[in-house]
């Protein structure tokens, strides 16, 4: 999916920089298609029927209605990278708290939490 973004994205500004033929066009329109199809076997069903309710099918249309549908594309790949980032942190802070909760448990001192550079020495309830 990173690489599908990161095609999305490359096409996206190529089609912002230029003032393509029609032949450019039609290329473009293959690979929304292309990048539609591929997102149909990566995603889950559930994901894949979101993802096709809110971006736009592009069969005809103009260079700018394919770059706001590339840009639609690339809005919702960001989306749920960020929501996956933080689904992912939430799960490490999760196991780090079940850690400590049963360390204190049997008594032993807790897990220390993770290093990080800068961060010894502060006050923890700010940034």
């Amino acid at each position: 999916m990173i690489r599908i973004a990161s095609v999305t994205r490359e096409v996206l500004e190529e089609a912002r920089r230029i003032h393509p033929e029609a032949g450019a066009v039609d290329h473009l329109k293959r690979l929304h298609e292309k990048i539609h199809d591929e997102l149909r076997e990566a995603l889950p069903p559930e994901l894949f029927e979101e993802f096709d309710e809110l971006t736009p099918d592009i069969k005809e249309g103009s260079l700018e209605e394919l770059a706001l549908g590339h840009a639609e594309i690339l809005g919702w790949l960001e989306g749920l990278f960020q929501g996956t980032q933080i689904a992912m942190q939430l799960q490490a802070m999760r196991a780090f708290q079940e850690a400590q909760r049963k360390a204190l448990a049997e008594g032993a001192p807790p897990p220390e939490g993770p290093d990080i550079p800068g961060a010894r020495g502060r006050d923890p309830r700010y940034l």
